[in-house]
């Protein structure tokens, strides 16, 4: 039997499958649940007798930049976490480390790990429609893993894959277009933008020098109004189709 207070979920998810992965996870957990959705929590956080499920995306083979900035802010006691990093079929690079490293500095101790596969959020042809059936039966039989793991007390460090010093953060040159006919100017994209890169009074402009392309914008705008376009975009959509299209599977780490 497990002896957890509670199940706490803190994810940074702009396209909304990171959130599903973790929630994936967090079935077989029978206990009392809290979430913490980093596009908005910007709070210190203590977490004592609890069980924590952490799911973080990947920009550019790091984790964000701002989900960095706010998960820096939750500190454990030795409390146990199971992490989840979700990337779009391409390359994660240093960013598993860079999220295990950050998250044992801030005594949260490790029970199990995995990296999944979804729907990329930038360029939609890679990774189409993941997380699939065969996926989503993986997920669950690691969530039952780090279950019978924690029963049994089973302790041991976890080894993850990486470098350092991490690659360096690379911002995206390509920009948002929002258009004009299809925005209603409900400004949703204006609440929701994590980096306010959006204004409130002209909400189908986007301010490229704080914006990160997390997508999140694209996605909660209801009309289709908002996508990624322009010359430098389809340049490297056209070089991520040549180069990642073949299928990645998760990995797991126990």
């Amino acid at each position: 039997m497990l002896n957890f207070k509670k199940l706490s979920k803190v994810y940074f998810s702009p396209s909304g499958t990171t959130e599903k992965i973790v929630n994936e996870v967090a079935k077989n957990f029978n206990m009392n649940r809290e979430n913490y959705d980093l596009l908005s929590f910007d709070e210190e956080k203590n977490f004592e007798d609890e069980l924590v499920i952490i799911g973080m995306p990947v920009f550019n083979g790091r984790i964000p930049k701002l989900a960095r900035k706010r998960l820096s802010r939750m500190k454990g006691n030795n409390t146990k976490a199971i992490v989840i990093l979700n990337y779009g079929n391409m390359e994660y690079l240093d960013a598993l480390l860079e999220l295990t490293d950050l998250l044992k500095e801030n005594n949260f101790n490790i029970v199990g790990v995995a990296t999944t596969v979804s729907q990329n959020s930038l360029f939609n042809e890679i990774g189409y429609n993941r997380p699939d059936e065969f996926d989503l039966a993986r997920i669950d039989e690691f969530s039952k893993r780090v279950l019978k793991k924690l029963e049994n007390n089973e302790d041991n460090e976890i080894f993850v894959s990486g470098y350092k010093p991490y690659t360096q953060y690379t911002k995206p040159t390509y920009s948002i277009n929002c258009d004009e006919d299809l925005c209603t100017e409900c400004l949703d994209c204006y609440y929701t933008c994590p980096e306010e890169a959006i204004p409130e009074m002209a909400p189908t402009l986007t301010d490229i020098d704080s914006c990160t392309s997390c997508s999140t914008c694209i996605n909660v705008c209801s009309e289709g109004a908002r996508s990624f376009q322009g010359p430098a975009y389809e340049a490297e959509r056209q070089d991520a189709i040549s180069n990642y299209m073949e299928r990645k599977e998760a990995e797991f780490y126990l």
